[in-house]
């Protein structure tokens, strides 16, 4: 049937590129015989102008209902998957189109999207169910593994205990990353904003975390501008901590983390660089998938979600995060935060 018409159109077109080279040719004669430009036998070249301007104008036509009705679905369509492949599955495409073929195109497209976005729905849910429901499991098991560590016990059952302890620790956090990051993907506002000093918060992580890098004798080189920021402090505070966290664990003993605060006018930037193990390329455009892990080994302990949450913390403060980095040369992960119109006036 498609080939049907598909013949159907051509000989229409042929149809009417030869009316139009008729009536343009008529049109030439005519006004040739009225500007004494053509004789009453008109000559060979005036029949084959009339085809030529008709197949222009025709072609010129045909161009045009080409790329309104069908390049213009077909980009709209590029750009809709580019954004399913970024995560956003609310896109969808008008599905009150005159040719058919595009109407159906858009209709699997959303159909598609749809399934899609309820897949993504009933995983965000069963893990943030069962995480839940893990917490209270857990805070019992390590509760119990607590008291038997003060407990007289021999040497064995003291390890035994500890990895206990250490293990109930572990899932803990991240059933509460796992908790917190659903909780920040159906945020749309940042709560609870005021004005505070972003160097003065930088400074109390680095100090909190101090056990962890004087451990590595990790050297730490700091320079942080004044800045006063408007924000959700405890939203950020989970920021700085888990990159410079990342930034411990990441980087072998002896090694040096450089952390910087610069301000402007227009933003705010605020950089994290080690010396550590670094990353490759593949790597780099996966670390803010959740769960996902680079060390396969779990020589490194962690969650993947750590970053996933930087993220999403970042975007609905309206910032962004880059990373640069290259195996056995260090990481650089560089946060941008815009400025409000009360941290700009604390700026001038």
């Amino acid at each position: 049937m498609r080939k049907f018409r598909l013949w159907i159109t051509f000989c229409f077109m042929m149809a009417m590129t030869s009316v139009l080279g008729f009536v343009l040719t008529g049109f030439f004669i005519y006004w040739g015989m009225r500007l004494n430009f053509v004789s009453a036998a008109p000559a060979p070249w005036v029949p084959f102008t009339g085809l030529i301007g008709a197949a222009a104008i025709f072609s010129f036509c045909l161009v045009l209902i080409i790329s309104r009705h069908f390049f213009a679905p077909v980009h709209e369509l590029i750009q809709a998957l580019k954004k399913v492949a970024d995560g956003n599955f609310a896109v969808s495409l008008p599905e009150e189109k005159r040719w058919e073929d595009i109407r159906k195109m858009n209709q699997n497209f959303n159909q598609m999207v749809k399934e899609l976005n309820s897949i993504e729905l009933i995983q965000s849910d069963f893990i943030q169910n069962v995480s839940h429901e893990f917490k209270t499991p857990l805070a019992a098991i390590e509760g119990y593994a607590a008291l038997l560590r003060s407990s007289t016990l021999s040497q064995d059952q003291k390890e035994y205990v500890s990895r206990i302890l250490d293990s109930c620790r572990q899932l803990t956090s991240l059933t509460g990353n796992i908790l917190l990051l659903s909780k920040l993907e159906n945020q749309k506002i940042v709560p609870e904003k005021h004005m505070y000093s972003l160097d003065e918060q930088l400074r109390q992580c680095i100090l909190a975390m101090e056990p962890l890098w004087t451990q590595k004798n990790l050297l730490l080189d700091i320079d942080l501008q004044e800045t006063e920021y408007e924000g959700n402090e405890s939203m950020l505070a989970q920021v700085w901590t888990n990159l410079l966290s990342n930034a411990i664990k990441f980087t072998p003993a002896f090694g040096s983390i450089r952390i910087r605060l610069y301000a402007s006018p227009d933003r705010i930037a605020v950089s994290f660089a080690d010396s550590g193990i670094g990353m490759t390329e593949e790597v780099q455009s996966r670390i803010f998938n959740k769960f996902y892990q680079a060390d396969h080994s779990r020589s490194v302990c962690g969650s993947g979600l750590g970053l996933a949450l930087v993220r999403q913390i970042l975007c609905l403060c309206g910032g962004e995060i880059r990373v640069s980095s290259q195996p056995e040369k260090g990481t650089t992960f560089i946060v941008y935060l815009p400025r409000t119109r009360a941290s700009e006036q604390s700026f001038r």
